[in-house]
């Protein structure tokens, strides 16, 4: 990845003082009666789907290192996030709150700016802050430098576009300056990275180890072509993050294939370079004691829902890895288990809480702790929704653009609002796809206004999931009102030259 540091220091407007109050009410909650349970290490592998991984069934080794770690852990099957992008998920995942809360958004123009998370809104860094860890974070920028305001409570902050490598050395390094003296302060370390994030460009060695066409000659490795060697000319310009997708509409099976497998590779470079940090925090005799989690922010289409990238709210965009690995001697009789049921993004941020002894009576999530001490886990009902449609140029042309969706026993829901027409459909909550399958019909579908398709029985279930939505959108505007003290304010953040660099690269500004 390129050099281009990404510290955009964000122009916000700030809330009214009542808002502020309450957040700092908040916070002082969280520190009372704090028990520390060790380190903490929260790893998110940004635009990792489930099914990429060999422990959740990859037909090759992508992910020899993170299938050990569950097998020295917890491996939870069915996660669903909350956002299929960047800023809005880890947003969710920091907060504890659902994105029509907080309305952050990845930026898809620069003419309007960017939604940023407004600073009422208090994070995991300032909770573990409070409860006396340092913090650190390493990311690979874009959201997740200092623009749109997520990483406040980090105490250090590196966050420029350069690749898992350079992620882990940062971490590496950082955790051996804060050496390993019982008698020093406990540690919250957030290493993401973009690594497996189009476009995919892994190493040449990981890309034909992987490569299941060696003859393959289409319109992808051209594109890759054209990509890698922009990347090594010299210059500050990385390739857009589309390029790869530039001939979708013309994909056989063939391109589909090979663009899976560089994304594999991808994985599978990751995967080795997280197995040296595990290595040599095994070494320093740090691995045992702490909590290490590893998760993703969203999944990546292949077109089985007509897309390439990361918009629409299907499984294979929502449901993400979740690997949880706890010190020695914690829930031992669950180590190696694999945990079935449907879990939420929003676990995580609830769990973590946990961890530090804090209560977040907004937290949309349950403490997966509740579930090991009770010896069963409770299926969750899962909620998605986007904001990307609240900012965009459409807009003052009355053309809003919102996906919603909704995952409840064995049925999911999703609906799409384009100015004044909803469209909605029902299928398998846990519909299997292979890859390049294009998914089937809906199992119902219904137009506000116009026609509704399928038996009435599965009408009658659209009809109340439906319904269940609109209680979770009123619900997530009622609690963002009490934080915000009834300002519905939206946070805008100016972004500078290098990280739109950044935001370039990785697909987000619309050409």
């Amino acid at each position: 990845m390129g050099d281009t540091p990404g510290m955009a220091f964000p122009m916000m407007m700030r809330p009214a003082a009542a808002g502020l109050a309450l957040g700092s009410l908040l916070l002082a909650s969280c520190g009372a009666g704090v028990e520390q349970r060790g380190d903490v290490l929260l790893i998110v592998i940004d635009t990792l789907r489930a099914d990429a991984l060999s422990c959740y069934g990859n037909e090759g080794p992508t992910s020899p290192v993170l299938d050990a770690l569950a097998a020295d852990g917890l491996r939870f099957d069915e996660v669903l996030t909350q956002a299929p992008n960047t800023a809005t998920s880890h947003a969710t995942l920091f907060t504890g709150l659902y994105p029509w809360t907080h309305r952050v958004a990845n930026l898809t123009s620069l003419e309007h700016g960017t939604a940023g998370l407004p600073p009422a809104f208090i994070t995991l860094a300032e909770r573990f802050a409070a409860a006396g860890y340092d913090t650190a974070a390493f990311t690979d920028g874009g959201p997740l430098g200092r623009a749109w305001n997520l990483m406040q409570g980090f105490d250090h902050l590196a966050g420029q576009f350069e690749g898992v490598e350079a992620k882990v050395d940062q971490t590496l390094a950082w955790l051996e300056a804060e050496g390993s003296d019982a008698d020093r302060d406990r540690r919250f370390v957030f290493l993401h990275t973009y690594q497996v994030h189009e476009p995919y460009l892994p190493p040449l060695e990981y890309r034909d180890r992987f490569n299941t066409n060696p003859g393959y000659d289409g319109p992808v490795l051209a594109a890759e072509t054209e990509a890698r060697a922009l990347r090594t000319s010299g210059g500050e310009v990385e390739p857009n993050g589309k390029i790869l997708f530039r001939d979708k509409a013309d994909f056989g099976p063939a391109d589909v294939r090979y663009l899976w497998d560089l994304y594999r590779a991808e994985l599978a470079f990751t995967d080795a370079q997280l197995g040296r940090l595990f290595d040599e925090l095994k070494a320093r005799g740090e691995y045992d004691d702490m909590t290490i989690i590893v998760t993703s922010d969203h999944g990546e289409e292949f077109g089985e829902h007509g897309l390439f990238g990361h918009k629409q709210l299907y499984r294979e965009t929502l449901r993400v890895p979740l690997i949880v690995k706890l010190p020695k001697g914690s829930f031992e009789d669950w180590r190696g288990q694999v945990v079935t049921e449907r879990l939420n993004q929003v676990d995580v941020h609830a769990t973590l809480v946990d961890h530090v002894g804090g209560d977040w009576p907004l937290d949309a999530g349950r403490s997966i702790f509740a579930d090991l001490e009770d010896g069963s886990f409770v299926e969750r009902t899962s909620f998605a929704e986007t904001t990307e449609g609240l900012y965009g140029a459409t807009v003052q042309f009355g053309q809003l653009h919102q996906l919603r969706s909704l995952r409840l026993q064995d049925h999911a829901f999703v609906e799409t609002q384009i100015g004044g027409q909803v469209t909605r459909e029902l299928e398998p909550a846990r519909l299997e796809l292979g890859l390049g399958e294009l998914a089937p019909a809906p199992l119902a579908t219904a137009e506000v206004p116009g026609e509704k398709h399928g038996d009435q029985r599965l009408l009658v279930v659209l009809s109340a999931m439906a319904a269940r939505v609109s209680q979770h959108l009123a619900s997530a505007e009622e609690t963002r009102l009490e934080l915000l003290d009834g300002q519905d304010t939206i946070f805008t953040y100016k972004v500078d030259g290098e990280t739109r660099g950044e935001l370039e690269a990785l697909g987000y500004i619309d050409e």
